[in-house]
Parts: structure tokens; sequence; C-alpha cells
């Protein structure tokens, strides 16, 4: 009997300041840890299929000896700071960071996806 089973866990924590009338803080931090494992895989070459180079090469039955498949757990932080300064009740201007870090606590499945990244943004607004 095949068996999957994932457990995700999130922590996010986001935080607004409005510093003066005319400028806003906000900040952000999230953490999310996700594994996912399948076992008991089981499969058979269809009844149907009946092609003898089909059946010698790719055997389906050989991947019955697998007892344990995609044992994945990966690990992320994420942070980020911004601010917006009002101009005018309409014209504003924005700006934010942030970075992510992914940890891939089981590289074998898909090769070493672990990496560090930083964002950075700056923008000029006008609602009308």
């Amino acid at each position: 009997m095949t068996d999957y089973q994932t457990d995700v866990h999130t922590l996010s924590l986001n935080a607004d300041y409005q510093a003066t009338e005319q400028f806003g803080l906000n900040a952000g931090l999230m953490f999310s840890d996700a594994k996912a494992e399948w076992s008991g895989l089981s499969l058979q070459t269809p009844a149907n299929v009946n092609d003898p180079v089909l059946t010698n090469i790719y055997s389906l039955e050989a991947t019955n000896v697998i007892t344990s498949y995609s044992e994945l757990h990966y690990r992320q932080l994420e942070a980020s700071l911004g601010g917006t300064y009002q101009f005018t009740p309409a014209l504003y201007v924005a700006a934010s960071v942030g970075y992510v870090m992914f940890d891939d606590r089981s590289p074998y499945v898909y090769g070493d996806q672990d990496g560090d990244a930083y964002r950075g943004s700056l923008g000029l607004g006008y609602r009308f």
C-alpha cells in the first residue's frame, strides 16, 4: 500500500507602523518548514502492455524494491522591511528590501537547492 504524508508548518509575523502622518513603515518575517515522504510504492505493468521491448526494458515491478521515495524537507526564511512616504494625499514613494533563505534539507532528490536571495524595490505612485 502506498503511503504519502506531508507536514507543513508556517509562522508569519507582520507589522505596520505609522511613524508620522506622511511616513509609514512595514516589516515581515516568515518561517516555513515542509516535509513530504512517500513509502510503500508498489507498481505493476498494466496487463494490456504486451510489447516485449517495453516489458523487458521498462519493468515497473523493479520499482517495488524502493522502500521510501521522495523524502523532501525544505526550510525557508523570508524577511522584509519597507516604507511609504506621502508627499500629498495622492503622490507617494514606496521602498522595500527583502531577504529569502532556502534550505534544502534532503538535497539528493533534485540536487542541492540551497540558496539566498536579496531583493529591493523603489517606486513612485499616484492615486487617482
